[in-house]
């Protein structure tokens, strides 16, 4: 089979042949049907200082957001089928530990990645820990299918920001912002803001909800929410940039008993105003990663097919495996905010 592969630990990737793995004890082998490029994936692609650090081996497939049609079952797989459709949640819990056992396998104590410590999907066939394939209602299409799992980031992030009836301003239009903004609509906000300073990307979000765009380049913080009224500002903040500057930008105008949910990742230490913006005001701040099994997933199959979550505009590019080197450009670049890949 074909398979994209990070042959060395060095920015880039190969196309390899490879032998086509074999399932063991409960496990499945998978036939990849569309496959989607995370930030995560470029990150490794482009092996950063994080990606250096998290124990990817040499000659590991890449990958890890897909829709596929399982067609070989490992020993003592009784919860799928041959023929099943999945999508694949990329924690692999040890079901062990006292997280496990207490609802939580997403931050699993013993917790492995699919794709980072294990092959991944961008090939034609993986192999994936049957707990971990998730079947596939067959009212959802195989293209919403297959970015499943960013989308449940956000859902998630809306989740544990109770956004319902509350103003909203999600930092950053990347996939996992716009999914956030997505999920705060559907879960009742009464307004929600989002921002970046490409405009290309909040042109996309405008495609996929009623939201407030702010382009923070253009205007400033202060300008959008100092007024003189003192619940102008958000009460849920979603911050899915990375950047410490927006951090800091925006954290003085949560109000009260607001809430900072944190989904982006950090290059380094963040600098915050820890008296006047979180402790007088007793801010909440909660920390997000990945979905939860299997809630989340639930939450986000019923908005999908109830219409609530529109995140097909954010599907922007579609390019064959082979053409992997032009989709990561695209996405790496900001140009397209979800590329699709199929082997």
């Amino acid at each position: 089979m074909k398979a994209l592969t990070k042959s060395e630990k060095a920015p880039g990737a190969s196309m390899q042949t490879k032998v086509m793995p074999e399932p063991r004890a409960n496990e499945v082998l998978v036939q990849v049907k569309i496959t989607a490029i995370c930030g995560t994936d470029i990150h490794i692609f482009n092996w950063n200082d994080w990606a250096a650090g998290l124990g990817i081996e040499q000659g590991n497939v890449m990958g890890h957001e897909c829709v596929a049609e399982v067609v070989k079952l490992g020993e003592g797989v009784t919860s799928l089928s041959v023929g099943d459709r999945v999508c694949i949640e990329t924690h692999i819990p040890c079901r062990d530990c006292r997280l496990c056992h207490n609802g939580n396998m997403h931050i699993c104590e013993n917790e492995t990645i699919f794709s980072v410590h294990t092959n991944g999907c961008f090939a034609d066939y993986a192999v994936v820990p049957a707990i971990c394939a998730r079947k596939v209602p067959e009212s959802i299409p195989d293209e919403i299918a297959s970015i499943m799992e960013p989308v449940g980031v956000g859902v998630h992030a809306a989740q544990i920001g109770d956004v319902k009836g509350k103003n909203v301003v999600v930092l950053g239009a990347g996939p996992i912002g716009l999914f956030s903004a997505c999920a705060s609509l559907a879960l009742g906000a009464k307004q929600v803001t989002i921002s970046d300073i490409k405009d290309t990307r909040l042109e996309v979000a405008s495609l996929c909800g009623d939201f407030q765009l702010w382009n923070p380049l253009k205007t400033s913080a202060y300008s959008l929410f100092d007024t003189s009224a003192s619940a102008s500002g958000p009460e849920v903040i979603i911050e899915t940039t990375g950047s410490n500057r927006a951090v800091s930008d925006i954290l003085p105008y949560l109000r009260k008993k607001g809430t900072m949910v944190m989904v982006g990742l950090f290059p380094g230490d963040v600098s915050l105003n820890f008296s006047q913006d979180i402790i007088f005001k007793e801010v909440t701040i909660k920390g997000v990663h990945g979905r939860i099994m299997w809630d989340t997933w639930e939450l986000m199959e019923k908005l999908i097919q109830n219409d609530k979550l529109n995140v097909q505009p954010a599907i922007t590019h579609r390019f064959k495996l082979e053409e992997y080197e032009e989709a990561f450009r695209i996405a790496a670049s900001g140009e397209g905010t979800k590329v699709l890949l199929r082997p």
